[in-house]
């Protein structure tokens, strides 16, 4: 009769504590990205000392705050055999927030052997790391002039956005082209762009003579650095046309460079402020 008092109570009893791990976890995805949802993937292998299988076997994973785990958390299989795995994914949530931070998750097992009535539980951690991501975009892009002639100058401006949520450093905008004067002059450093920030630039630009009258595609390309994560580059482009034209149909005759007079410079550069703030005129 007490033996089996002994046995109920056995049955009843909640799951033990396992202090030597029989399952092997490894994680992948756990550099995460703040402002997304992000994938991870759980491998838990069944390396069990006495070479047997595991049966009714309950897995779940947990994450602390601010991350939050997207769906469920809980996983059963019937077995896993002896040297085999199973394989979870799932998606965490990193806020902005909790960029440059580190967490620790954990997964739970629980699972019996043949012939046992109690479970055995294992934990193991789950190393997580989060970093701020940085996305350069170029926009309001400029020419004064848009129209040249061959051998003459145009000024490049813009602005550069960091819509991600961390700054990028030793940012740089140049300006590229075959039909331009090669040089460092075609750059121009911003040094850190914060996120949400935009940073205006401008360059002055030279094309070389002889360019045959038409129209010629500029590419604007911001460079910069994550310092979390220097081997990465952070790029970001975008174009625009310039109007190469004889120097009789860009007001040419004068003394100024492929053509154009100083005055006539002048006047382009200008009107091409008044239309930049009060729009385009006629007259």
């Amino acid at each position: 009769m007490f033996s089996l008092l002994g046995l109920l109570l056995v049955g009843v009893s909640p799951a033990q504590a396992q202090t030597t791990a029989h399952l092997s976890v490894y994680l992948s995805g756990q550099s995460m990205i703040a402002g997304f949802n992000n994938t991870l993937t759980v491998t838990v292998v069944n390396n069990y000392s006495g070479y047997i299988a595991i049966y009714d076997v309950g897995i779940s994973i947990s994450v602390p705050a601010p991350l939050a785990l997207m769906g469920d958390n809980q996983w059963h299989y019937d077995s896993i055999g002896y040297g085999q795995s199973v394989t979870i994914e799932f998606q965490v949530y990193a806020p902005s927030s909790a960029a440059g931070s580190s967490y620790q998750g954990t997964v739970t097992a629980t699972y019996k052997q043949l012939g046992d009535v109690s479970y055995t539980a294992e934990s193991h951690s789950l190393s997580l790391a989060v970093t701020g991501f940085i996305n350069l975009i170029l926009y309001g892009i400029q020419l004064t002039p848009s129209v040249i002639s061959s051998g003459g100058n145009t000024t490049v401006s813009g602005n550069v956005l960091n819509n991600g949520n961390l700054a990028s450093y030793n940012a740089n905008v140049t300006v590229v082209s075959d039909v331009l004067v090669p040089g460092s002059q075609n750059s121009v450093f911003l040094g850190e762009v914060d996120p949400n920030i935009p940073r205006p630039f401008s360059v002055l630009i030279v094309f070389k003579s002889g360019l045959a009258p038409g129209n010629y595609t500029l590419t604007i390309r911001v460079s910069a650095t994550d310092n979390n994560r220097p081997g990465v580059p952070i790029v970001g482009q975008s174009t625009a046309v310039v109007q190469v034209m004889r120097p009789s149909q860009t007001g040419g005759g004068g003394r100024g460079q492929g053509g154009f007079s100083i005055i006539g410079m002048i006047l382009a550069f200008l009107r091409s402020l008044f239309n930049a703030f009060f729009g385009s005129s006629t007259g």
